[in-house]
């Protein structure tokens, strides 16, 4: 008989930007140790993202929706125990997850600690405690399907370049205050670039943002929110030459593909979250109490939809950024 192979599992069941960071450990020992085995237990929302990745052999599924089920958990933590990891990295702080690792009866458990710099790093740093000798990549990384990839190369054939993806978020997301852009200045933003560079701005979200975002609807601009899967989002924004977005989830899935990503940044700080790699850049605002990481302002107004921090970020700035780094 073979050596049986050596094997790790990531768990982290969401939300899609932390998941994406998380990658970061699977690339990292990936590389160094490229006879290793990496699985990966996620929701099953938030799983397409991972779909082809380099560097991840195995996705497990999570359904959210039989969590409370004995013979659900039952069968996942048998499957989990098959496997016999040598190590599991449990990134969620939850007793969940801490059940399902130890259940699995690894060799090793390793958790997420509190880290002074970007997510990310944390998460890289809880790989370097199991595999002290890794080296951090420079850039993260995803994979596309080939289905998609046809599927969204035939929209952007139809319209020229540059092709500029934005990602406005909701309107009215009363846990994310701080990190919603003024429509109107999304607006602007997409005029001024088509204005100067030409091309087409796609705008990218979900189907319950879309409403929200026809305002946004002009010659040059194409509506895509709530047209798409998430992966074949993913491969949208794996495609495009520039992506600017607030704090989201899909920021962080445009920045892993290498993509030049701009992030509008309100009450959140680019200490933990910029867009990690080289082609990663922020805007700041200028609001004295920035990156507050307070769910509610305490300087909105009842009749007010954006808060004063991230209202202080004006289209020019963004567009200056794009002119000065030189990103189209």
């Amino acid at each position: 008989m073979g050596k049986t192979r050596k094997k790790i599992l990531i768990i982290r069941l969401g939300a899609i930007g932390d998941v994406v960071h998380t990658t970061i450990i699977a690339k990292a020992i990936k590389e160094k140790y490229p006879e290793y085995e990496v699985h990966y237990l996620t929701q099953s929302d938030v799983a397409p993202v991972l779909i082809n990745h380099p560097y991840i052999d195995k996705v497990i599924i999570w359904e959210k929706k039989y969590r409370k089920s004995f013979r659900y958990v039952t069968d996942i933590i048998k499957g989990l125990f098959s496997e016999r990891y040598d190590v599991i990295f449990s990134l969620t702080n939850s007793i969940r997850n801490f059940y399902l690792s130890l259940l699995a009866f690894p060799k090793r458990i390793v958790t997420v600690k509190k880290h002074k710099g970007l997510w990310v790093e944390a998460y890289f740093n809880s790989a370097k405690k199991a595999f002290p000798e890794l080296e951090i990549p420079k850039s993260l990384s995803l994979g596309t399907d080939n289905k998609d990839l046809e599927t969204v190369s035939k929209l952007l054939s139809d319209h020229p370049k540059p092709h500029v993806m934005i990602i406005p978020g909701g309107g009215t997301d009363k846990n994310r205050q701080g990190r919603i852009w003024n429509i109107n200045k999304w607006a602007e933003l997409s005029d001024s670039i088509t204005k100067r560079y030409g091309g087409t701005v796609f705008v990218v979200g979900s189907k319950s943002e879309r409403q929200y975002h026809e305002v946004l609807a002009r010659e040059n601009t194409v509506i895509t929110s709530g047209n798409y899967s998430l992966s074949e989002s993913s491969a949208l924004l794996s495609k495009s030459d520039l992506v600017i977005s607030g704090d989201t989830g899909t920021l962080h899935i445009a920045s892993a593909h290498g993509v030049p990503s701009i992030a509008i940044l309100g009450s959140t700080s680019p200490d933990k979250i910029k867009p990690y790699g080289d082609n990663g850049f922020y805007i700041e605002p200028s609001f004295h109490c920035k990156y507050c990481w307070e769910k509610k302002c305490k300087y909105l107004k009842n009749n007010e939809k954006y808060t004063p921090c991230i209202e202080s970020i004006t289209s020019e700035t963004v567009l200056n950024k794009i002119i000065s780094e030189n990103l189209l």
